[in-house]
């Protein structure tokens, strides 16, 4: 590798560590040990569904297969966080739907993002604010394709 690959490496290592360890952190002192960030993700989904989706419609947003997103759902059932209703014109299928303490968690970690994101755009100018964007595109459309290609 080149300067530049190293100095990316270490950089991408280093703020993805640091991402969630702050973000595992604040998530324990807002809710408690009882939720990992990847169930709090899961949850937010979900509260961007009106409170409610189906458990194919999960594993699609997360890019996982069906029978992960229903071992996790199955936790966050035992944890009291969502509920699975049955579907109305479809007795076959559910979806799972956030309960009072699920939409409490999705609370808390909305206003997590919120003050992460508006602290870290207070240290740029509008201009390198622009750029950060692109960039952070760029990576996100990169890792986007490699997930595609790994399942």
């Amino acid at each position: 590798m080149d300067q530049f690959e190293t100095s990316l490496n270490e950089l991408l290592m280093d703020t993805f560590d640091t991402i969630l360890k702050y973000e595992s952190q604040s998530l324990k002192r807002l809710v408690g040990d009882s939720i990992t960030i990847a169930e709090a993700h899961m949850i937010a989904y979900i509260a961007g569904q009106d409170g409610q989706a189906t458990v194919s419609q999960i594993a699609a947003d997360r890019r996982l297969a069906v029978p992960t997103i229903t071992v996790a759902v199955k936790k966050l059932e035992r944890k009291g966080y969502v509920v699975k209703v049955p579907w109305p014109h479809d007795g076959r299928r559910s979806y799972v739907r956030l309960t009072e303490e699920g939409e409490r968690v999705n609370r808390a970690h909305s206003l997590l993002h919120q003050a992460m994101v508006r602290n870290i755009s207070d240290h740029f100018q509008p201009q390198e604010k622009a750029v950060l964007l692109s960039a952070i595109t760029k990576l996100n459309v990169f890792f986007s394709g490699l997930t595609k290609v790994a399942k």
